[in-house]
């Protein structure tokens, strides 16, 4: 694996080429470019606000909430579902001249990660700037914003691995791309994406088995949104639970449980894709 990592690394220059592609072919014949990554985003938190009347009205902001978790999952899933067909577009190349595999998985984690940060850019400066000339819709900014690096960190080593193992899988396994592509349509619902996990903890199977939450936060997509909104936003008010308790505070323990199982997929990821990477070219 040490090996594997030296060769990506010596072929860093065309990696950034590719990535600069990505990005550069995204919008080439777009009039507003980098906006069509957000705008749909934004939309979404308008229609979910509407809908889910009950938390936008009891939590302050509740915008900020559901974007909090809309910005990780829309990077998760958008570099998944990229990275299932990676292979089979970059066939030429592949097939005409040598060059570390991997990187084509890497291209489509690092061109959606570029995009992610430009959607946190536009989240800052909307919640944390401009709304405080607002009154009472400005955001606070909180001493803990310190752990965003760490918490992008985590996500992207996340983002790096379930691409690895995607690309590679739906290579060989045709069916694995519509099996992902219908449960993420379904996880968005399962996971704390729109609902804070403070208010899903509430849930009777929850309460009645508390080790079921405790694995539900262990997922490192949960783990993740929810260290991204118990590190940037103020507590949920206690008029949400209605005598079940208070808001969580950060766990940093179960965060960092989540984090060993990133790991775990990110080093299965590259080894299983350098174990079949040979057979890439002949499948193609």
């Amino acid at each position: 694996m040490g090996e594997q990592l030296a060769e990506i690394w010596r072929f860093r220059d065309l990696l950034k080429m590719l990535v600069s592609r990505e990005i550069k072919l995204r919008y080439k014949k777009s009039a507003f470019g980098f906006l069509w990554s957000i705008v749909p985003v934004c939309l979404q938190v308008v229609v979910f606000t509407f809908f889910v009347k009950i938390f936008s009205d009891q939590i302050k902001n509740y915008s900020a909430y559901c974007l909090c978790g809309l910005l990780p999952w829309t990077f998760f899933s958008t570099a998944l579902l990229d990275s299932g067909n990676t292979l089979l577009v970059n066939s030429p190349i592949l097939k005409k001249v040598y060059l570390p595999r991997e990187v084509f998985p890497l291209t489509c984690a690092i061109s959606n990660f570029i995009h992610f940060l430009m959607g946190w850019m536009v989240y800052f400066s909307v919640f944390f700037v401009i709304l405080r000339f607002v009154p009472g819709m400005g955001i606070p900014v909180l001493k803990t914003i310190v752990f965003f690096p760490l918490i992008t960190l985590v996500l992207l080593l996340l983002v790096i691995g379930v691409s690895l193992w995607m690309s590679i899988l739906s290579l060989f396994y045709d069916d694995v791309r519509f099996i992902v592509l219908t449960f993420m349509n379904l996880l968005m619902f399962v996971l704390p994406v729109l609902i804070p996990a403070d208010i899903i903890r509430n849930r009777s199977v929850f309460k009645a088995h508390e080790w079921l939450f405790q694995i539900y936060m262990l997922n490192p997509v949960t783990a993740v949104i929810e260290a991204y909104r118990k590190t940037l936003l103020e507590p949920l008010p206690d008029k949400m639970f209605e005598n079940a308790g208070t808001a969580l505070p950060m766990n940093w323990l179960t965060f960092g449980g989540a984090t060993l199982i990133t790991i775990v997929i990110l080093v299965s990821g590259l080894a299983y894709f350098n174990y079949r990477k040979w057979e890439i070219v002949e499948r193609l």
